[in-house]
């Protein structure tokens, strides 16, 4: 359960632990809602200062999971979006509902000509002209994934001229009159990259998802292709089932 702080090392003794706690949290060893030890009782089972122990969790109730209520203790927050059999929305729109703040920032913006893995998303012929917009996706101004959109530039002329760091589905409707009735996606695990890491504000190796969505028209046109890559620690898939 506790991994042990290396005294030797050059890393920061409050940096350590805080990963060591972190990595419990994400383990599920420590579930959210639940209680975590006592500045005091972690002082012991690490054996460091109490003012390592505060310096720790003061950073993970800044990164958001923890949360300190007072006379009761330090207890964990679940801040991961759950996503689960739903309405389709754009991730703007699905933040909002959620009470979160979305944002974004451009990384790279484009056109290129469409590969293999392109062209057979969105059923084009090889080497057709898409638009590309790749973008760092925000949640309360911190970094949450890393999305890259196609879209057909015929279908979109000038797309690049608009602000694309607002909702490209919205822009789609408003703009181009391209209304998005339904989308497939796929979900694979992965271990980011360490320039993904860097974007993203994590230390690697780090775990993440890959989500591609393929979305349509209302005559079953696909219109656009989306490949994200999210911190696992800020997303989680829930499915209920039945029998």
């Amino acid at each position: 359960m506790y991994q042990k702080i290396d005294h030797y090392s050059s890393e920061p003794l409050y940096h350590q632990l805080k990963e060591i706690l972190r990595k419990n949290i994400l383990a599920g060893i420590w579930q959210a809602g639940q209680k975590i030890p006592t500045e005091k009782e972690l002082s012991r089972i690490f054996g460091v200062s109490n003012a390592v122990v505060r310096q720790a969790v003061s950073l993970l109730v800044e990164e958001g999971f923890l949360i300190k209520r007072q006379g009761k203790g330090t207890f964990v927050v679940d801040s991961r979006i759950r996503q689960g059999p739903k309405k389709l929305t754009s991730f703007t729109e699905e933040l909002i509902t959620k009470g979160f703040k979305p944002g974004s920032t451009i990384i790279e913006k484009g056109i290129k000509e469409a590969d293999e893995k392109i062209a057979n998303a969105l059923n084009l012929e090889l080497k057709t002209r898409v638009i590309m917009v790749k973008r760092l996706r925000l949640i309360n101004s911190e970094p949450m994934g890393i999305q890259t959109f196609f879209c057909p530039e015929y279908l979109v002329p000038d797309f690049l001229e608009n602000d694309l760091t607002r909702s490209l589905y919205e822009l789609l409707e408003t703009k181009y009159k391209l209304k998005i009735f339904a989308a497939d996606e796929k979900y694979y695990a992965t271990i980011l990259d360490k320039h993904e890491c860097k974007l993203l504000k994590v230390k690697w190796p780090f775990a993440g998802f890959i989500v591609e969505r393929v979305a349509y028209d209302s005559a079953g046109n696909p219109i656009e292709y989306t490949e994200s890559i999210i911190r696992s620690d800020k997303y989680s898939v829930q499915i209920h089932l039945r029998k």
